[in-house]
């Protein structure tokens, strides 16, 4: 093998920002270690919010918070896996069920992920 050898291409996601957090793990850490995986939504009403929650609870997701507002702010959902390995598949199926999920809630959005290196 030679000293500079190129990696493998990244797999794509399908989703551009996802692809760009993606290549960032892959270029710092092992893509196929188990790591921390933090989603976020957000909601105009507690209603929507809990609904959200008792969603990504049955989906399996933990949740990490669950935020009143500030004044005149939404209320946010941060749901979470830890020690998960972090793939293009996985990816595509959390983005299509968080998106779905805030789509289907008056008012919420889907506002991405992040993950530990």
């Amino acid at each position: 093998m030679g000293l500079f050898s190129r990696r493998a291409p990244v797999p794509s996601t399908g989703h551009s920002e996802d692809d760009e957090l993606y290549a960032l793990i892959a270029q710092r850490s092992d893509i196929r270690a188990p790591r921390h995986w933090v989603h976020y939504l957000y909601f105009p009403d507690e209603s929507g919010a809990r609904a959200a929650c008792a969603a990504a609870v049955d989906h399996g997701w933990v949740l990490q918070r669950v935020g009143a507002p500030a004044a005149g702010e939404e209320w946010i959902v941060i749901a979470e896996r830890r020690d998960i390995v972090v793939t293009p598949e996985a990816i595509r199926d959390a983005r299509a069920f968080f998106g779905a999920l805030a789509a289907s809630i008056r008012g919420g959005e889907y506002d991405g992920w992040e993950a530990s290196l």
